[in-house]
């Protein structure tokens, strides 16, 4: 009999997706970013996530409005993944109950900091005793900016992959904090502070020549992966074109760590990635520099050749961070 280590996440995802039921008001259900809903004449998009202790964060290097701001950053790119605009959430806390009241205060004040910036607020929730570990869910609410939004089918052969940051830096963090070395604030803050893309994503979202998109949080390798399967296309990255931030290079170099490896496996970049129409991609990435004052990068192309993701068109065997099986 298997067990959920031998499917993987996106295997048991895809075992359920063959008998949730549907309803004629949801247009994407189970597999992306968010569900999309329609509610009389608006695309309501829907997310969950979750953030647990001793899986996604510890408290000895999380401060308790990092943990929350962290865990609210994760729900918001899930909207800005699909271009839309936060609305509002509902929030469950689980914790032992020697959790001490102002821990939980400051992790609330950084989760409201964090859906404030971006035009969202907390509007209820639920609270439960835990025997252990820190557990907190977003669910998430916004909606689709103009009626569109981008999903993660929809790459056409040609297309172009681009992504909206360098990548890597969070993952440095990571390893920093998990093995007590130093690094610039800048990598400690990548992985401590993301911000979500939310203007960047609604900006792509309203430009029709951007056909498919995701957001950076399993890595490029794996999320890279989720825009072409859907399209039934394989994609091609460019190992030259990844973009790295210096200090990130640096630590890197210091700690003996492939740039390129933690990339495109590490996650929680939170940049976003998308399928851009060749023959304007030029006109894209100068317009999206013109507006926000940073590059748009072309890391890669959609292809028929083969399913799956390769780099510089040759295989490779490493991949991003599966629940259930990295462990």
């Amino acid at each position: 009999m298997q067990t959920l280590e031998d499917t993987g996440e996106f295997g048991f995802i895809e075992r359920l997706a063959q008998f949730l039921p549907t309803a004629s008001f949801l247009l994407e259900g189970v597999g992306d970013d968010c569900a999309v809903v329609r509610c009389s004449d608006r695309l309501l998009l829907v997310s969950s996530d979750m953030f647990l202790e001793n899986v996604h964060f510890r408290r000895s290097y999380f401060s308790p409005e990092d943990i929350g701001w962290k865990a609210a950053v994760r729900a918001l790119s899930d909207i800005a993944a699909m271009g839309g605009a936060p609305l509002f959430c509902v929030t469950s806390v689980a914790c032992p109950s020697s959790t001490r009241v102002r821990f939980l205060e400051d992790l609330y004040r950084g989760m409201v900091d964090a859906l404030n910036r971006f035009g969202a607020v907390i509007v209820g929730g639920d609270t439960a005793h835990s025997p252990d570990a820190l557990f907190v869910d977003l669910a998430m609410v916004g909606e689709a900016v103009g009626g569109r939004c981008l999903r993660r089918k929809g790459a056409l052969p040609g297309d172009l992959l681009c992504v909206t940051g360098p990548l890597g830096t969070a993952a440095a963090g990571l390893h920093a904090l998990e093995n007590g070395r130093e690094a610039p604030p800048e990598v400690l803050r990548a992985h401590l502070h993301p911000v979500p893309r939310i203007q960047c994503g609604q900006w792509l979202c309203a430009c029709s020549d951007v056909h498919a998109m995701l957001d950076i949080s399993d890595g490029l390798f794996q999320d890279a992966g989720h825009l072409g399967e859907p399209a039934g296309l394989g994609v091609d990255l460019f190992s030259r074109h990844i973009p790295f931030q210096e200090s990130f290079v640096a630590y890197c170099e210091k700690e003996a760590l492939s740039p390129l490896e933690l990339a495109l496996t590490g996650g929680e970049d939170y940049e976003l990635a998308c399928a851009v129409a060749a023959n304007v991609s030029e006109e894209v990435c100068r317009a999206f520099r013109q507006t926000f004052q940073k590059d748009l990068y072309v890391v890669g192309r959609f292809v028929e050749d083969w399913e799956g993701v390769r780099i510089d068109s040759k295989p490779v065997t490493f991949t991003g961070y599966q629940h259930f099986v990295n462990r």
